[in-house]
């Protein structure tokens, strides 16, 4: 018993900090990471930062690397999450988890774009031609209109 509650504490800061950023201030995603680093030594995390943008790398001991991108609109809320993994399993079980948060309920509308409940305005941009194991989390501001269109409704 006691094993399985110290396995879930170590894998809940994992989950945490596995989460979409879009519409945070630069503070709070930073506040995150750095609870993240303190509870999960065992990855490498830096960053790096413009006016409107933050970077996140984050490297595990067997050298799979995550980096984020992250860009800010002019009111400092994050609007853009760009993910990029050099692992394809890595990237599979992100986007897993990604698509399994419930409050976004995504709705798949093509082979490679999702869109969220209409509440959350949110898309999930997956690459086209090139293969590569990335995704773009984008803050948009469509009509109800527009989203029923998207949505077949």
């Amino acid at each position: 018993m006691q094993k399985t509650i110290l396995l879930l504490l170590l894998i809940f800061p994992i989950l945490a900090y596995s989460q979409v950023n879009i519409n945070k201030t630069k503070k709070e995603i930073k506040k995150e990471i750095s609870a993240f680093k303190k509870s999960n030594p065992i990855y490498s995390v830096s960053t790096s930062e413009t006016d409107s943008t933050l970077t996140i790398i984050k490297t595990d001991a067997d050298k799979n690397k995550e980096e984020t991108f992250l860009a800010f609109d002019r009111d400092g809320r994050c609007q853009s999450q760009l993910q990029v993994f050099n692992c394809d399993h890595c990237y599979k079980q992100e986007l897993e988890k990604l698509l399994s948060i419930e409050r976004y309920q995504w709705k798949k509308i093509n082979e490679n774009q999702y869109i969220s409940k209409f509440e959350a305005k949110l898309m999930i941009e997956l690459p086209t031609q090139d293969k590569t194991n990335t995704f773009n989390i984008i803050r948009t501001d469509w009509s109800k209109l527009l989203y029923d269109m998207l949505t077949g409704n």
